[in-house]
């Protein structure tokens, strides 16, 4: 046996003895920062900028996770399930579940009978998409590792339960937690309509400005669930690309002026506002993986900002990479990225004047079509265009003429190096991949005939012609992806679709 063979195995056996120590006698029970009274809520709404004090334990609530290891601690251990021609593997599950706490949702993480059940109560579902959304319901419950994206705890849409705490204990998981925002909405528009002094009065209600004041926790954020030990975890703000706070206040105010609107379409549009303090952030996790390369995987669960421009999430994915760099062995990145690739920022009278009057590439494209004399190119190239980027983010950009915005970002991703020479996964290999389709990423993202399998649609896609995009993505660096898959079977087989994404997991072998 060779010297590189003997430090090879020692260090194996040294990762190894280090993530059963951890387990045994030096994981976090349980950890969480102090939460906010229902003053301290009236106050972030009402008062801005916030008392000095307030500010500091919103800061802590919005950089400390929450943390427990009550599952592997009571002896639950990973499901590491085999797969034909490649052993046990670790299966990664993200999905952004859109806030809401469905029972649906919770039947297809866990009661594969139950969400038959549900699933059958579907009068429009045929018997081929039952079971096509059955066996992805297999898949889901394998997974050991999950990250969920919008996740709330304590907020009234949710019937105010601690969504990531129920779900953890439900599948016998460990959990960690970054709060992303503290939502303020209902209490912005209750304090509009109510002096401060009267509180001590609404108190006596069951509700106060519409939510029920001992209830209310008024967070939402990010969750990784794991049958794998969680050896520490840590949240890094990104940088802001939307004031979700004054800006949404703003916006209601600009509707507050538009006298022509109905009533009942004001009231509408002003629920439908987000006043909220904090910010997009990045969760990074280390788990206690026996059988990956070192024995600790670390995950990382960002989540970009969907009202910014591609620019701006490009910007906000560099920011992830430079936080991730020093990060050696084993990683694995799952998140919303929102590549939706068009410019999602509110829209503004004033904003849209000025988008086309800065866009040089705009008039670009203009004068070269005013000057080239074929009748109808325009619309020739547009739809070569549209064609060419249709649920492919990673499609070619050509600026000006055939641009795809969000390419630029993934041109990063795919020329990024961490320090220790590691890079992600880019090759695409058509063995690995779960439709054998060999192109880029299609062993950790499933493709379909054209681009990738969508994960985010509206309620309305005219057949998947618009409405859909490929926005949720898993990315691996130093474990080999296979069979990457896109459940959305699974998601839209019961009456109501459970959310506005789709689920997605990645195998990664155990060897």
């Amino acid at each position: 046996m060779t010297v590189r063979n003997y430090v090879a195995l020692f260090t194996i056996f040294l990762s190894s003895s280090f993530a059963k120590g951890q387990t045994a006698t030096h994981l976090i029970r349980s950890q969480q920062p102090p939460l906010l009274s229902f003053d301290d809520l009236v106050s972030l709404a009402s008062v801005d900028p916030p008392p000095p004090d307030l500010q500091k334990r919103l800061d802590a609530l919005l950089s400390e996770p929450f943390i427990s290891n009550e599952a592997s601690l009571a002896g639950a251990e990973p499901r590491k399930p085999v797969v034909r021609g490649i052993g046990p593997v670790l299966r990664i599950a993200e999905w952004n579940i859109n806030r809401l706490d469905k029972e649906s949702m919770r039947l297809a993480l866990s009661d594969r009978q139950g969400y038959y059940q549900a699933a059958r109560e579907n009068p429009k579902l045929k018997r081929k998409a039952l079971n096509r959304a059955l066996a992805e319901v297999d898949n889901l419950q394998g997974a050991d590792v999950i990250v969920l994206d919008e996740i709330d705890d304590g907020v009234k849409r949710s019937g105010y339960h601690n969504v990531p705490r129920d779900l953890a204990q439900l599948l016998h998981m460990n959990y960690a937690y970054a709060v992303e925002f503290v939502e303020l909405n209902s209490i912005y528009l209750g304090v509009k309509k109510i002096d401060i002094v009267d509180l001590a009065r609404q108190r006596q209600a069951k509700e106060t400005f519409g939510v029920n004041p001992a209830r209310d926790l008024a967070l939402e954020g990010t969750a990784l669930l794991s049958r794998f030990p969680i050896l520490n975890a840590r949240i890094v703000p990104l940088p802001e690309e939307y004031d979700w706070y004054h800006g949404e206040i703003g916006a209601i105010s600009e509707l507050e002026k538009a006298e022509k609107w109905s009533a009942k379409k004001l009231f509408d549009e002003r629920l439908a506002r987000q006043v909220r303090r904090g910010g997009r952030l990045l969760l990074l996790v280390q788990l206690a993986v026996p059988g990956v390369p070192s024995g600790v995987l670390t995950v990382a669960c960002p989540h970009l900002e969907d009202y910014a421009t591609p620019k701006g999430r490009r910007e906000q994915m560099n920011f992830v990479l430079q936080q991730i760099a020093g990060i050696p062995g084993p990683l694995v990145s799952a998140g919303d990225l929102n590549t939706l690739g068009h410019d999602g920022t509110p829209v503004t009278t004033k904003r849209v004047i000025k988008r086309y009057l800065e866009n040089y590439r705009f008039w670009l494209r203009e004068a070269f079509y005013l000057i080239l004399p074929i009748p109808g190119v325009h619309y020739a190239v547009t739809a070569i265009n549209y064609f060419k980027n249709y649920h492919d983010p990673t499609a070619t950009n050509i600026p000006i003429l055939a641009p795809n915005h969000s390419e630029p970002l993934f041109a990063d991703l795919r020329k990024f190096r961490f320090a220790d020479g590691g890079r992600f996964d880019w090759a695409g290999r058509k063995q690995d991949s779960f439709h054998r389709k060999g192109r880029t990423l299609s062993d950790s993202d499933e493709r379909a005939w054209k681009g990738f399998a969508t994960t985010f649609s509206y309620r309305r896609t005219y057949h998947g012609l618009v409405g859909e995009w490929k926005i949720d993505w898993i990315l691996a660096k130093s474990v080999v992806p296979h069979s990457g898959r896109t459940l959305c079977d699974l998601n839209t087989a019961t009456a109501e679709r459970i959310s506005d994404h789709c689920p997605t997991t990645v195998d990664f072998p155990l060897h």
